[in-house]
């Protein structure tokens, strides 16, 4: 089947009215243009940080989703900086065609805006031709915002129109939040601003905050000041006075954004969806009567959205589903509250694999998420009917199985984070079928709900296997995470008991006494990182007939069952330690010394007086070595061969500088200076290397291949390998069959 087109929309707040209008018109377009629609939606607008709330981010990660073809992004809903920096990079490196909503220009975007002008000179008109004001001051947004000029340019539009001469202090850039009209209200109330006859205001929280402090002054709205708003949200109506307001034609906004971003896509022209423009809201802050079948209707919305928020406040569904101690108890429970999800056609809760991972039998590390992870849907519900469940994995990089799948009509999915603090678990995505919508403020509760749910299911697991391994637990060291001096005795035991035809054991003793100075220098918790990193370099030269543990504190040993092991296991054991503080691990490079002793298998076998002898018998001390006549070449070798074995890691050239204890400049240099090339070119010379050997001996995708290689963008890796070898990925693998095919 033919693929449709798949527009992302990076958009925030879906349940207020201003951004569900937008969305409607977005949805409505695609639909209209037989496009699908993936809403990459965080439940939070990032005005405040928290753990919580910055784990979100994650999901932009889905940006670099393959199949999306292009990327509708609302940036004036988020208000963090540092977040907005993040995912307008992120646009950027995705390399996709990126349409910026009511933004007049962009150096990396295309922009999309809707008229304020004519909206703010219909609502200054109201005032002057229907109620007489000509003494209008207009408190708009931010000063150099695109929307705020707008609107204040459409004030001035209208008070020229009808001869009113604007004083320098009629006009006041304000914030679109609640602090700006306190200051103003402050102005007014105080004398030091001029009281006027009307203020119009740039949004519906500038007025209904600016008419409270006025009236909480003694000053009435509309009697003394009329005032009005803008965007027409249901708040504004709910006011005393309600706010005389209007309906911003942000339907159309969403939907030109489609038709333009298609065009670019496609180079070509869709049919548009029925015009659906503003107009102006009557409310009471301006001196008319309100209209009382608006009212009605919002006031039944309201109370609809009230009842179901209640019976999810006072019902049963946090208890139940957080009472489950499994992904699947978890799923079924949860099935029987979708009902909160009014007008819902299709749900799915998709979990990564790591915490599935987590829930079964992984210990308790931070679960992050990337795209391309590995991805599974536990839960599924088209309307009121369960489906079954795949039990495959799909790839994060096709977004859902739904956008695969052959339909004979488009769909549109909100898709948002399940999260717990820093832990990341995947993602619900919803979709209301055929119909425009957007998800109420009961979906964040909901959701909120589920994500608290998925937390006590990992939390129960961890518990579970923690009780089930408490005995064992015993036995190992906190720090190393190898079997303790009790641990290492039982499994002596165990296997002295199982191999009555051992005659003799080669006991070793590795006494780390560099991590005195290590602690003194620097700590406790630097010293216990390095035990662990020691550690974890021993235990890899061992094989599974030997035993290796912690038997005291900064004592490490190995017991084999093998004669002349010591000398082996010493050899491998330092060459991977002097590796150490050239990569990207921990640095375990310190003095240590190893004993070795000989033990006879007897009824009466010592093994704590056997462990003795052998820190007794000292065979070899290992020094950190002395700077060499050559030392920065020694280094740099040694530094070339492990980028060259692992070209995929994040190799940093202030950190690699300062693990050498080399200015990044002077490191550069020298680098250089040895080996001809850059460190940067060298490595990107082993991952295309790296690539190319992929490319001609394995099946991976072009994707899979990207990340092996430590590529997070599959359009950059293409971009480095075609520099490199002047053909894609595709094209290199291609020459290469059929190269084997002529040999063959």
């Amino acid at each position: 089947m033919n693929r449709r087109i798949l527009i992302g929309v990076v958009i925030t707040d879906c349940h207020i009215d201003f951004q569900g209008e937008i969305l409607r018109g977005i949805i409505s377009q695609a639909f209209k243009s037989n496009c699908d629609i993936a809403v990459i939606s965080p439940l939070h607008n990032f005005s405040v940080s928290s753990v919580h709330k910055d784990a979100e981010k994650n999901i932009f990660d889905l940006l670099f989703a393959e199949n999306l073809d292009g990327i509708i992004y609302d940036r004036n809903t988020f208000y963090n900086e540092d977040v907005l920096n993040y995912i307008d990079e992120l646009c950027k490196r995705t390399e996709k065609p990126v349409m910026l909503l009511d933004f007049n220009d962009h150096k990396s975007f295309e922009t999309t805006s809707a008229d304020d002008r004519e909206a703010f000179e219909i609502i200054t008109d109201h005032l002057i031709n229907v109620h007489g004001y000509r003494k209008i001051y207009c408190l708009t947004g931010p000063k150099k915002n695109f929307g705020a000029e707008e609107r204040l340019a459409g004030y001035r539009t209208s008070m020229k129109k009808h001869g009113i001469t604007v004083e320098k202090d009629w006009v006041e850039y304000g914030d679109y939040w609640i602090y700006s009209p306190r200051a103003f209200a402050k102005k007014i109330i105080s004398g030091e601003l001029e009281r006027p006859e009307a203020v119009v205001c740039g949004n519906d929280v500038m007025a209904i905050t600016l008419s409270k402090l006025l009236t909480d002054a003694g000053i009435r709205v509309p009697e003394d000041i009329a005032v009005t708003g803008y965007d027409a949200s249901i708040d504004g109506y709910q006011a005393s006075p309600s706010i005389t307001s209007y309906c911003r034609p942000n339907f159309q906004l969403g939907a030109e954004s489609v038709r333009r971003l298609y065009r670019i896509i496609t180079g070509k022209i869709c049919s548009r969806v029925p015009n659906e423009n503003g107009e102006l809201r009557i409310g009471q802050s301006c001196g008319c009567t309100e209209n009382p079948g608006l009212r009605r209707s919002i006031l039944r919305q309201l109370n609809i959205n009230s009842r179901f928020e209640s019976d999810l406040l006072y019902g049963d569904m946090l208890f139940d589903i957080t009472n489950a101690d499994n992904i699947q108890t978890f799923a079924d429970r949860l099935d029987n509250y979708t009902y909160f999800l009014h007008k819902m056609r299709r749900f799915r809760i998709c979990l990564t694999r790591s915490y599935i991972g987590a829930t079964v039998d992984r210990n308790a590390e931070e679960l992050s998420f990337r795209i391309g992870d590995e991805m599974k849907v536990v839960l599924a519900k088209s309307a009121v009917r369960r489906e079954v469940e795949e039990q495959e994995y799909f790839s994060s990089s096709r977004l859902l199985p739904d956008y695969d799948m052959e339909r004979s009509y488009p769909t549109a999915f909100f898709i948002s984070p399940l999260h717990y603090n820093n832990n990341f678990f995947g993602y619900s995505a919803v979709s209301f079928g055929k119909e425009a919508l957007s998800f109420s403020s009961l979906y964040l509760k909901w959701i909120n709900y589920v994500n608290v749910a998925l937390e006590q299911v990992r939390i129960k697991a961890i518990m579970n296997r923690t009780i089930l391994n408490t005995s064992k637990a015993l036995l190992y060291d906190h720090i190393t995470g190898l079997l303790n001096r009790s641990g290492i005795e039982q499994e002596f035991a165990t296997r002295l008991s199982s191999n009555a035809g051992n005659r003799f054991i080669e006991c070793m003793v590795f006494e780390l006494h560099g991590l005195k100075k290590a602690y003194y220098q620097s700590g406790e918790e630097k010293s216990n990182s390095i035990m662990a990193a020691f550690s974890k370099k021993l235990r890899s030269c061992i094989h599974g007939k030997e035993i290796c543990g912690a038997w005291s504190p900064q004592t490490l040993c190995v017991i084999s069952p093998e004669s002349g092991r010591t000398k082996t296991v010493y050899e491998q054991f330092c060459t991977k330690i002097k590796e150490s503080q050239f990569g990207s691990e921990e640095n375990c490079n310190i003095d240590f010394t190893v004993g070795m002793y000989r033990l006879d298998i007897t009824p009466y076998t010592d093994l704590s007086d056997a462990m003795y002898k052998a820190t007794v018998n000292k065979v070899y001390t290992y020094t950190i070595s002395e700077p060499t006549s050559n030392p920065q070449f020694e280094k740099l070798c040694m530094l070339r061969n492990r980028i060259m074995k692992n070209p995929e890691l994040p190799w940093n050239i202030s950190e690699i500088a300062d693990s050498l204890y080399l200015s990044k400049s002077y490191l550069q240099k020298i680098y250089k200076a040895y080996f001809h090339k850059s460190i940067i070119e060298e490595m990107i010379q082993f991952r295309i290397d790296n690539a190319k050997k992929l490319l001609s001996e394995t099946d991976m995708t072009v994707t899979e291949i990207s990340r092996e290689c430590g590529y997070s963008s599959y359009n950059y890796f293409v971009r480095q390998f075609r520099m490199s070898e002047n053909c894609s990925p595709s094209e290199y693998r291609g020459i290469q069959r059929k190269a084997k095919e002529n040999e063959s």
